[in-house]
């Protein structure tokens, strides 16, 4: 009898008490977050310095534009009358093609070179499938640029620029080296503020 008493004294005493099954549960919770924060931190240092790779225009842009397509439409560009120059720059999103033509060309005739250069384009990459978004899917902007002169501040120059993004239903054509609203230009430039002072300096 003497036995089994000590034997179960000694069960009972191995037995765990409520508060410390609740102090054992309590590291358990702390300890868990902290383990996975410090996990986190470690990758975090060991990847420092190396670059993150990542794709934002993942599932779109398909078709892709190909290094052949651009070859194609420059050398087709460079043939047309009164072209001297093509540079065609594709970036993540947008095809930019840059034209420099003879200085001698007049306002409408680099008007009508630009939508030339925009046909070019849309016979090697149509519009509707390279350049219009469609069912979710995202796709390039085009930006053709075509100017008679480099210099901007030159006062000849003619620069038109032709945009087709991939949520417009057609492209637009402006003369961006001309004001829209030439009064106010002559406003931002200061130009009517110094012909006004030299009117009152006059009188």
């Amino acid at each position: 009898m003497e036995k089994e008493k000590r034997t179960k004294a000694k069960k009972s005493s191995k037995k765990l008490s409520k508060g410390g099954i609740i102090l054992i549960i309590g590291i358990i919770i702390i300890l868990v977050p902290c383990l996975i924060f410090g996990g986190i931190l470690l990758k975090a240092s060991l990847e420092t310095g190396s670059p993150i790779n990542g794709n934002r225009f993942e599932n779109d842009l398909d078709p892709a534009i190909k290094d052949s397509d651009i070859e194609s439409i420059k050398n087709n560009i460079l043939s047309l009358k009164g072209v001297e120059n093509c540079e065609i720059v594709l970036t993540s999103a947008q095809l930019r093609v840059n034209v420099d033509v003879k200085d001698e060309l007049t306002e409408d005739e680099i008007k009508n070179l630009t939508v030339e250069v925009f046909n070019v384009v849309n016979f090697d990459l149509p519009t509707k499938t390279y350049f219009t978004a469609a069912d979710g899917k995202k796709m390039y902007d085009l930006a053709v640029n075509v100017y008679n002169f480099i210099d901007k501040e030159d006062e000849n120059m003619i620069y038109y620029l032709l945009t087709k993004n991939s949520n417009m239903e057609t492209f637009a054509v402006q003369c961006v080296s001309s004001a829209l609203d030439e009064e106010l230009a002559s406003d931002l430039r200061g130009e009517n503020i110094e012909e006004t002072e030299d009117a009152n300096a006059a009188s």
